[in-house]
């Protein structure tokens, strides 16, 4: 498929996706002379037809995407399987894997607490975990909220260890226990991507609060926000074909299942699943406050979720759960995005505040390797958003 002239602007998204990595499920090899997805047709809404030409091009069971303003979701629509080669059976309520776009909540979450004056941005690791101080590198002892928020603690990308304890909670715990010794992969201060960090940060939130990071992300995220749809770990009901099924790169479906999804302590790395709808409303409510009227949050404290905090280079920069460039054209300035996958979905988000949209794409089939599967579709929707062809 030839890549537009807005995908090739917006490739800094390329360089904050995240592979949230796991091998327990068993993967079914298909024979692509057997099963083949259906090919494209023509629905009512043009937004629908280029999304199922996407969706045939990438060879995807499905594809679901939106167009979001500062004040409603302008168009949402999903077309394809649940099954790849099954029925066209996908609807715009069936649920997506985010991926690490989940991060964007988790520090949204924290922002709450910062609100409530039970957490600063600039809290340091020993304040919050004071039986650590003494086992604890040197390095990591001015650690801060905000360095783990924008992948800037120096921590390593993943956890290395066997975990003993049994709930999410205590695992987080054992793994802040033992990241602490561990050496920096590199400077506090600078950008390295790292799921391990946000496994800290939900373990610092869960500490201050007294609440799990699940609780606390749905009490004042989630259902704040009225997204009806969203919930953790592989969508749908083991048995039934009720939602989007997950899918390996080479098309095998994978069942819902207790192991059919991450290990749970990456849950702040990224949890969630939803309707594109609600991811669009959560979207809706980035760029409100980037337009300076949202109520979740206060002001400044919205505001610091996307100001930049390191930079990823060539312009670009990380935030708090979101990456971005300073200035993309095809923006009109500041751009924000990220792309997620826990190898079975894929989705990925392009927002433009100074024009005052974004959009949203989301497959239930991963990728293999760091390709940018849906890079694509975003440039595309771009397009059509910006010039209606």
């Amino acid at each position: 498929m030839r890549e537009s002239t807005h995908t090739k602007h917006i490739r800094w998204i390329a360089a904050i996706l995240c592979f949230l990595n796991f091998s327990s499920c068993e993967k079914l090899l298909l024979d692509p002379d057997e099963i083949q997805s259906p090919p494209p047709q023509v629905y009512a809404s043009k937004l629908a037809t280029i999304l199922d030409s996407l969706r045939y091009a990438l060879d995807l069971p499905a594809l679901a995407g939106a167009i979001v303003a500062d004040t409603g979701i302008i168009e949402a629509q999903a077309v394809g399987c649940r099954r790849y080669g099954g029925a066209r059976d996908v609807t715009v309520n069936d649920k997506f894997h985010l991926g690490s776009c989940g991060k964007a909540f988790t520090a949204a979450m924290i922002g709450s607490l910062v609100d409530e004056g039970l957490v600063s941005w600039t809290t340091t690791l020993p304040t919050v975990f004071p039986e650590f101080a003494n086992t604890m590198r040197s390095e990591y002892r001015n650690v801060t909220v905000r360095d783990l928020l924008s992948h800037s603690a120096g921590f390593i990308r993943d956890p290395e260890l066997t975990l003993t304890t049994n709930t999410p909670r205590e695992q987080r715990m054992e793994t802040v226990a033992w990241a602490v010794q561990q050496q920096p992969v590199t400077e506090r201060g600078r950008y390295l991507y790292s799921n391990l960090g946000y496994i800290i940060a939900g373990a610092i939130a869960e500490r201050i609060a007294n609440r799990t990071y699940e609780e606390l992300v749905m009490e004042r995220i989630v259902r704040p926000l009225g997204l009806s749809t969203a919930g953790s770990g592989a969508m749908g009901t083991p048995g039934l074909l009720d939602q989007p099924l997950q899918h390996s790169a080479n098309h095998a479906p994978i069942m819902p299942s207790e192991d059919a999804h991450l290990h749970s302590i990456y849950n702040p790395a990224g949890m969630l699943h939803m309707s594109v709808r609600d991811w669009g409303r959560y979207v809706q409510w980035v760029l409100a406050s980037e337009a300076g009227h949202q109520n979740l949050l206060r002001p400044e404290t919205a505001r610091a979720l996307t100001a930049p905090v390191v930079s990823t280079g060539q312009g670009g920069f990380y935030a708090l759960g979101w990456g971005g460039a300073n200035y993309e054209e095809w923006a009109g300035g500041k751009s924000l995005g990220h792309s997620g996958s826990n190898r079975f979905n894929y989705a990925s988000a392009a927002l433009a505040p100074a024009k005052r949209f974004g959009v949203i794409v989301m497959t239930n089939e991963g990728c293999v390797g760091m390709d940018w599967l849906l890079g694509p579709a975003v440039g595309r929707l771009i397009n059509f958003h910006l010039n209606r062809e």
